[in-house]
């Protein structure tokens, strides 16, 4: 009863004085240092906490400084309408679905979704029509549908009435499919981007062009990439005909929004009216002179744009590090976090670092020593690197027809022909083999079978069972 073991372990962690190149975008505090007011912001937390008195405004009625600072992040974006979002980008995804579509409405969705994006069509009762995602088999990562796969998609629809999409993805990967977008959009069908790793493109040529503009509502996930405190995005509104964007951003979003939230997301904005597009400049300028350092090393490689198909891009604010088959990202991720970096996350042939233009020199010779002193026998691993290749399983049952029907845990090899309860993951790449509502086929029990022999992780089989529907 004497301790407090989440809070200690959080100030351990502090005390350790880690380099972040993960998330959250202020790097724990460090980019709210650009200035006095990011200072002033920093060093007066605690005391900023409040709750809506005058003359701090309501965000679920802004008439006053909310209102004013929501105004202002339409204009840095150039778009119709912008909110302010304090539950994170999923709150976002979940009040532009309601407010895009009306319940049964055929939607395109990309295979790898975010979680919230599931949720989504299944609490609004979509029906999907699933877009495959593409898998480098040489960088063993999943990269965004290219209009080949968009376009399959379609083709299987009858009546599509909107599109959902992921760009950049997790990898800071985005395929040019401005104009597949606009096409779609002459036709009707309304768009919904999920831009959560993008709030920060566009400020800087040296960055992917913003998506701003392109979808009817654009979701950013401000704290992922900028000065702004965990749970900070943002929602962007294009779509001139929506009617009830505002009543489901406040059914999505808590009563009690915090200031602290909304005034870093406030600060955020400023952050690149005012510094964006000369800070991004210089991050890239030193992201890429020690780029080239690290893979002069021989040891690992960071990628870009020349290592992946035509028409894709990385964001150039991000390292995306590749090792050779037969070395694991994890232990590399482990690696980094013994000598005081912290990475963002780790898959099963490299790891994501997620750089801020707070990152000073100092920090990239710290990364690149880190990479000259790594015995890189010591990240060797038997564990194969198994990318399951494209398969296209049978959609028996809508995502939304599913979730009440019972189901039973039977072996994976009992449950041929099957529908499957939950989506069945294998990592890599990470995307779903068998999504809710699918059949589960002999060549996914195969590929599961496959996963468990060379030890890799299965999302959504527990001790060797599946849940499917009851029959």
């Amino acid at each position: 009863m004497n301790k407090a073991p989440l809070l200690e372990e959080l100030l351990k962690y502090h005390e350790e004085e880690n380099l972040i190149l993960s998330m959250p975008g202020n790097k724990s505090g460090k980019a709210f240092l650009r200035d006095s007011l990011g200072r002033k912001f920093k060093e007066s937390l605690g005391a900023l906490d409040i709750t809506e008195v005058d003359p701090l405004d309501n965000l679920h009625c802004p008439e006053g400084v909310i209102k004013e600072a929501e105004e202002l992040l339409a204009k840095t974006y150039n778009v119709k309408k912008a909110y302010f979002l304090v539950n994170g980008s999923s709150s976002g995804n979940l009040a532009s679905i309601f407010s895009a579509f009306n319940e049964g409405d055929e939607v395109l969705v990309e295979r790898n979704c975010h979680k919230s994006i599931y949720n989504g069509l299944i609490l609004r009762k979509l029906k999907v029509i699933y877009i495959d995602a593409v898998i480098d088999e040489e960088i063993g990562i999943f990269l965004p549908p290219s209009e080949k796969e968009i376009n399959e998609a379609l083709n299987k629809a009858s009546n599509p009435k909107g599109i959902i999409i992921t760009s950049p993805n997790y990898f800071g990967v985005s395929y040019d499919i401005e104009n597949k977008i606009n096409e779609l959009k002459e036709k009707g069908i309304k768009v919904i981007i999920d831009s959560a790793h993008g709030a920060h493109f566009g400020i800087s040529k040296e960055l992917p062009k913003s998506l701003a503009k392109l979808g009817d509502y654009v979701v950013l996930s401000a704290h992922k990439t900028l000065p702004s405190l965990t749970q900070g995005a943002y929602l962007l509104v294009n779509d001139n005909e929506e009617k009830n964007i505002d009543f489901y951003i406040k059914a999505f979003m808590t009563t009690s929004p915090s200031y602290l939230i909304m005034a870093s997301l406030d600060y955020a904005r400023y952050y690149l009216d005012n510094y964006g597009e000369y800070d991004y400049g210089n991050l890239i300028e030193r992201a890429e002179k020690w780029k080239e350092k690290i893979n002069s090393l021989n040891k690992v490689k960071i990628i870009d744009d020349r290592d992946l198909a035509d028409n894709y891009t990385i964001d150039r604010s991000r390292y995306l590090i590749i090792l050779n088959k037969g070395y694991s990202g994890h232990k590399l991720l482990n690696y980094l976090r013994d000598n005081k970096i912290q990475a963002e996350m780790s898959f099963s042939q490299g790891v994501v670092l997620i750089l801020s233009p707070s990152n000073i020199e100092e920090d990239f010779g710290k990364l690149y020593l880190s990479i000259a002193n790594l015995d890189i026998s010591l990240l060797k691993t038997d564990e194969k690197n198994t990318i399951f290749p494209h398969i296209s399983p049978v959609k028996v049952l809508e995502p939304y027809e599913i979730f009440s029907l019972n189901s039973v845990d039977i072996n994976i090899e009992d449950s041929l022909e099957r529908i499957a309860k939950e989506a069945i993951i294998p990592y890599p790449p990470g995307i779903p083999l068998i999504c809710a509502g699918e059949k589960i086929t002999k060549e996914a029990i195969d590929i599961i079978k496959e996963y468990f022999d060379n030890r890799l992780k299965v999302i959504g089989v527990h001790y060797n069972t599946i849940k499917v529907i009851e029959k």
